[in-house]
């Protein structure tokens, strides 16, 4: 574990810390033939050695798989070379991940048994449960509020009222899961705060729009919300044992 989280310490200050912005565009701009792309895969390369190092492994080992590292972190920005997208940095960051995590485990000797062990508690009937609760209250429960105020959200439809897209969708999506934590958790304190924070924000909105149909709109859309992550918390507690 002390290598894994060695590694990842030194992944994301070489991504996030000491990448300029200029070098980012640099490699987005000219791909194979930027000078940013071998300066950024130098610095990885510095920054595991030197993480692998600490971790007790000897110079020669850790310089080898500094350099594997460096070289898999070359290939993989420079397949992303050019695309500026969120699924892009997205598949970015998970390639980095994985290849950290492999050479992680080849370092410390994980077996196939202990992955195999490590997969089976993934699969226990509780663990599910909760993935499950995650996934339900995503997705379906934005497609059920959706449907529940689809009259309403045709009345309001007009050129006055147009918001950003998507945005009411990802923001019920965080505020369901960020419900549900805190219900998991018995932190019903944060639920509240979360409840009294989205209030504040809407404040305004609501005084500036001086019509009752959108504030009605927007109360049923958050109550609804709320109360579907309450539901399914509620059904998990009630069926994990304590």
């Amino acid at each position: 574990m002390t290598v894994l989280l060695l590694l990842l310490t030194a992944h994301f200050i070489g991504d996030f810390y000491l990448q300029p912005r200029a070098w980012i565009e640099n490699r987005h701009a000219r791909g194979l033939k930027a000078s940013a792309l071998y300066k950024h895969s130098l610095i990885h390369f510095v920054l595991a050695t030197v993480a692998l190092y600490i971790a007790g492994i000897g110079m020669v080992s850790a310089i080898m798989w500094g350099l594997l590292i460096a070289l898999t972190h070359w290939l993989i920005d420079w397949a992303k070379s050019g695309h500026h997208s969120l699924s892009a940095f997205i598949f970015d960051q998970v390639a980095h991940i994985v290849v950290i995590v492999t050479v992680s485990a080849f370092i410390t000797g994980v077996t196939v048994a202990q992955v195999s062990e490590m997969a089976a508690m993934l699969i226990q009937p509780d663990t599910l449960l909760y993935i499950l609760g995650y996934i339900v209250v995503l997705n379906p429960a934005s497609i059920l509020i959706a449907q529940v105020l689809a009259r309403h959200t045709k009345v309001l439809a007009s050129a006055e009222n147009q918001s950003l897209g998507d945005a009411g969708r990802w923001i019920g999506y965080v505020e369901r899961v960020l419900a549900l934590s805190f219900i998991l958790v018995g932190q019903y304190t944060g639920l509240g705060f979360l409840v009294a924070t989205k209030t504040v924000f809407r404040v305004g909105d609501l005084s500036k729009a001086k019509d009752m149909r959108l504030t009605e709109y927007m109360m049923l859309g958050t109550l609804f919300s709320f109360a579907l992550a309450l539901i399914v918390g509620w059904c998990i507690i009630a069926i994990v044992p304590a």
